[in-house]
């Protein structure tokens, strides 16, 4: 029996003027969609194995074995809408990005080459829900390269449709993680679109700039993104891959919550700035929070606790590399796994401890403790354990990496901590504070190789002030460069 019915005609092909009969829904070359080598959602590199069927003529079903179970037809001159067998999450307030015109904001493509809204129709022709969505993805693809975004919409949303028809469970499973991929390229260059410009001059009109997307539009249909990529990736049938394509859409959410707090709700530095008034930067500031808040709702769902705990990782840490400090300290300590939530607030505490927000700092490394001290397998807490005293230890806190010495589990991994705390302090120069501690507070047996390590992190210190002064002199002449 034959598997396809009518192949999609490229529209290279009919502008070359190749007849309809010879154009295949795939080309001979082995080029990779970007999704992985195989994954069965890149262009295959055999040779077309389909009959050549003109547009528009049914294949021929003659065959020796009798004809099977044919799949149901699917009527595709009305699309899939709001209200009308809606399979996946929808927004309506996105309407003005839908109906825009992208000529005002897309320049010429260099050849002249550009993505069609014939292309998708042609391409949801093919019957076979598997190729129908690959083909579709391809061309989701195209147009966010050439910055074609509701193209790239439309045709991710044809997609998504085309997976969840497909009824072989591999081919549905690869369909729908290229989907969450695409769908994850797609909001980063709505983002991208709509950030708010630097300008060359500071009494510089906007109006001199290309016109460009709404910044609450762009945020809002990467929201919607970003959720139809989450409700795609429940539907994969690997248990596995359904939780780690899951982490990955919250991973996505977490860089989006990031973009919008930095690019979009940060104050400008100059009077170069972006000009966004502080009703919209605060509007900014509360869309990164609920994406954050959204993530972290959909991290509770996902079954694998390995993939669950990675994204609440993922979800803390990107607040506190964006600045969103108290949210990024409440997301970590939610995390339920001692090891993970751990981890998660000493990256957290580092990011505040290096910007100033020492009272946040504080608290993250206080919750940090707690969860090492709540970690049973000795092991595990002893490693723990180091990787918060190594944070407090760059961070210049050494009164508190010396009271948590008490959550190792051994005397010898609290010994080998004693020794870094020792080479820090007089790393910092610091050795008054060292000398007191060392002997007020630390074993005899311990004190020798404690002032020894002392001892190496002066002469680094000093050797380290040599080499920076040399650094910028000119040995031929012995003055120093600017």
């Amino acid at each position: 029996m034959l598997r396809y019915t009518a192949p999609l005609i490229a529209l290279a092909a009919t502008a070359g003027g190749l007849h309809p009969a010879r154009t295949y829904a795939q080309d001979d070359a082995g080029v990779s969609s970007g999704s992985g080598s195989g994954t069965g959602t890149g262009m295959s590199s055999v040779p077309d194995y389909r009959p050549v069927v003109p547009l528009g003529e049914p294949a021929s079903l003659e065959s020796p074995d009798p004809p099977g179970p044919q799949p149901p037809v699917i009527d595709t001159t009305a699309p899939l809408g709001p209200g009308v067998n809606v399979r996946f999450p929808d927004d309506p307030g996105i309407a003005p990005f839908l109906i825009q015109s992208e000529s005002a904001r897309t320049g010429g493509v260099p050849g002249g080459l550009r993505i069609t809204p014939q292309m998708i129709d042609s391409a949801k022709l093919i019957s076979e829900p598997g190729e129908r969505g690959r083909i579709l993805l391809q061309i989701a693809r195209g147009a966010i390269l050439s910055n074609q975004l509701v193209l790239a919409h439309r045709a991710t949303e044809e997609a998504a449709t085309a997976a969840t028809q497909e009824r072989n469970g591999l081919i549905h499973d690869q369909l729908i993680i290229s989907i969450v991929v695409t769908a994850g390229q797609l909001s980063d260059a709505l983002l991208r679109e709509a950030k708010p410009q630097v300008r060359l001059f500071p009494d510089e009109s906007d109006a001199k700039g290309p016109a460009r997307l709404d910044g609450d539009l762009a945020i809002r249909t990467a929201r919607l993104e970003w959720r139809r990529a989450a409700h795609m990736a429940a539907q994969i049938r690997n248990p596995t891959y359904r939780s780690e394509y899951l982490d990955r859409a919250v991973e996505n959410m977490a860089v989006g919550s990031a973009i919008v707090a930095l690019e979009y709700a940060a104050p400008p530095i100059d009077d170069r700035g972006p000009k966004v008034s502080d009703e919209d930067r605060k509007g900014y500031s509360d869309a990164a929070d609920d994406i954050l808040e959204e993530g972290a709702a959909l991290a509770d769902s996902i079954e694998r606790p390995i993939w669950r705990n990675r994204a609440m990782e993922r979800l803390a840490v990107a607040a506190g590399e964006s600045g969103q400090y108290e949210r990024a300290t409440d997301l970590a300590s939610r995390i339920k796994n001692a090891e993970a939530r751990a981890r998660a607030l000493v990256l957290v505490a580092e990011f505040q401890a290096r910007k100033g927000r020492n009272d946040d700092a504080t608290r993250s490394y206080n919750l940090a403790a707690e969860a090492v001290a709540s970690v049973v397998q000795r092991g595990l807490r002893g490693v723990l354990a180091g990787i918060l005293v190594d944070s407090l230890i760059s961070t210049g806190r050494f009164e508190d990496a010396r009271a948590s010495l008490v959550l190792y589990p051994s005397d010898a991994e609290r010994f080998v901590a004693m020794g870094a705390i020792a080479e820090s302090l007089g790393l910092r120069r610091m050795p008054d504070e060292a000398r007191a501690w060392i002997d007020n507070d630390v074993p005899a047996e311990y004190r020798s190789t404690l002032y020894r390590r002392l001892s190496n992190g002066l002469l680094r210190a000093i050797s380290e002030a040599r080499a920076r002064e040399f650094q910028g002199r000119d040995f031929s002449g012995g003055t120093r460069t600017e």
